[in-house]
């Protein structure tokens, strides 16, 4: 029924990729089908979790700012981030200056 289907850059087997996307949907289905069946709807179950704390009723107090969210992630790029606001003069030419030595060099070791 399904055979090969020639292109100008090689082939496709039709009947590998039936099967391939065939098994992907099994596993996918499987996979959902191993989640927990005592969920309730309505209940304590359906509450955000806000830290531990009791969620408002007002939505607008909901938020965390980004210095808390991203916390960890700036503490161990500390020191990272030190060295790039020390050569930051917040010059647009040094920038670019930064830029073009950059493309320079990756264009160099590419072309090596």
């Amino acid at each position: 029924m399904f055979g090969t289907v020639y292109t100008g850059f090689g082939y496709w087997d039709v009947t590998a990729w039936i099967v391939f996307f065939a098994i992907a949907a099994g596993l996918t289905l499987w996979l959902r089908a191993q989640g927990r069946d005592d969920y309730k709807e309505g209940t304590d179950q359906d509450e955000i979790y806000w830290s531990g704390n009791v969620v408002p009723d007002d939505g607008a107090e909901i938020s965390v700012p980004a210095s808390s969210a991203y916390w960890g992630f700036r503490k161990a790029m500390a020191p990272f981030y030190k060295v790039l606001t020390g050569m930051h003069t917040g010059i647009a030419t040094d920038i670019v200056g930064y830029y073009v030595l950059v493309v320079a060099f990756m264009a160099v070791f590419i072309l090596l």
